[in-house]
C-alpha cells in the first residue's frame, strides 16, 4: 500500500458513521478521488477545515489498486473561499460547477484542463464585486468546451453567415449551432436572440477575471438561463437533471422576476 501526495478542490462530502467523512477530491494529475477520513470530524482532529466543500486541500492518502475509496492520512489547507458560503446564490452556484465536474465523464486529459476553470471559477466568485450567476454561465461554457460539446456560435449552420448581428436566430441543439433569420427552420427549434448569442460566444473565450464588468440584461439573462438548461439536457441528460442546478436555476429566475 503506497503513500501518495496530492493537490485538489473538495467537491462534496458526505458523513459517514459518527465521527467519519467520505470526501471526494478533485486534481488536476489524477482526476476524481474518493477518500474516507476516518476520525476527522471528532473534535481532536486537525483535518477539518481541509475537507470543508470548495476548498483546495493539499492531502495524503493511502492507496490500494483496484479499490474505489482510499483512505486519508493527512489533509492541510492550501487555500479556501470564505465569501461563498455568506452569499447564498454564489454558495448554490459554486456546487453547481462542482457537481457538473463530479457527474461528468471526463478523461485525465480533460481534467487537466477542467481543473484551473473551476480554480479560477471559484476564485471570482469569492470577490464581491463579480455576479455569480455570469461566472457560472462561464463556468458552463467553458465545461462543454473540453468536453467536445462547443456549440458553434460564430456561423448559420445552413449558409455560413456570420454572426451575431442584431437579428434573431434559432438554435439547434441536436447540431450544436445556430441557423439565421433569412435561413428556414424546423418547428421546435430554440429561438434566440442576437444579445444571447454574443454573450454566449464571449463565454467561450473571455477568462473568469474579465466577468467583473460583464452587464446582463433582464430578457438577455433569462434566454441564457433557458439556453443551458436545453443544451445540458440534450448533450448530457443526467446532468441536466442535477439538484444543484435546479436550485441555481430557481436562484435565477427569482432574481430575473425582481427586475422585471
Amino acid at each position: 500500500m503506497a503513500l501518495v501526495k496530492a493537490e485538489g478542490i473538495v467537491l462534496r462530502t458526505m458523513n459517514m458513521g459518527e465521527t467519519s467523512k467520505l470526501v471526494t477530491l478533485f486534481t488536476r494529475e489524477l482526476g476524481i478521488i474518493k477518500l474516507v477520513g476516518k476520525g476527522v470530524r471528532s473534535s481532536k482532529s486537525r483535518m477539518g477545515a481541509a475537507l470543508e466543500p470548495l476548498t483546495v486541500s493539499r492531502i495524503v492518502y493511502y492507496q490500494k489498486e483496484n479499490r474505489e475509496l482510499q483512505f486519508l492520512s493527512q489533509a492541510d489547507v492550501v487555500e479556501f473561499f470564505p465569501n461563498l458560503p455568506a452569499d447564498l446564490e454564489k454558495w448554490g452556484y459554486a456546487n453547481a460547477c462542482a457537481e457538473l465536474i463530479s457527474r461528468a465523464p471526463t478523461s485525465l486529459e480533460a481534467t487537466a484542463k477542467l481543473y484551473p476553470i473551476l480554480l479560477n471559477t471559484l476564485r471570482a466568485m469569492n470577490e464581491s464585486a463579480f455576479d455569480g450567476r455570469v461566472c457560472f454561465w462561464g463556468f458552463q461554457m467553458k465545461f462543454v468546451g473540453v468536453l467536445g460539446l462547443a456549440p458553434n456560435l460564430r456561423r448559420c449552420l445552413s449558409c455560413g453567415a456570420a454572426g451575431p448581428s442584431n437579428l434573431n436566430y434559432h438554435f439547434d441543439f441536436s447540431r450544436g449551432g445556430f441557423l439565421c433569420g433569412k435561413c428556414p427552420v424546423d418547428l421546435g427549434l430554440h429561438k434566440i436572440s442576437g444579445e444571447t448569442l454574443r454573450a454566449l460566444a464571449d463565454f467561450q473565450t473571455f477568462p473568469a477575471e474579465k466577468f467583473l464588468l460583464y452587464k446582463i440584461s433582464p430578457a438577455t439573462g433569462r434566454e441564457i438561463e433557458s439556453f443551458f438548461r436545453g443544451y445540458l439536457a440534450f448533450h448530457l441528460e443526467e446532468i441536466g437533471k442535477l439538484a444543484s442546478l435546479k436550485f441555481v436555476h430557481k436562484i435565477a429566475e427569482q432574481k430575473i422576476a425582481s427586475v422585471k
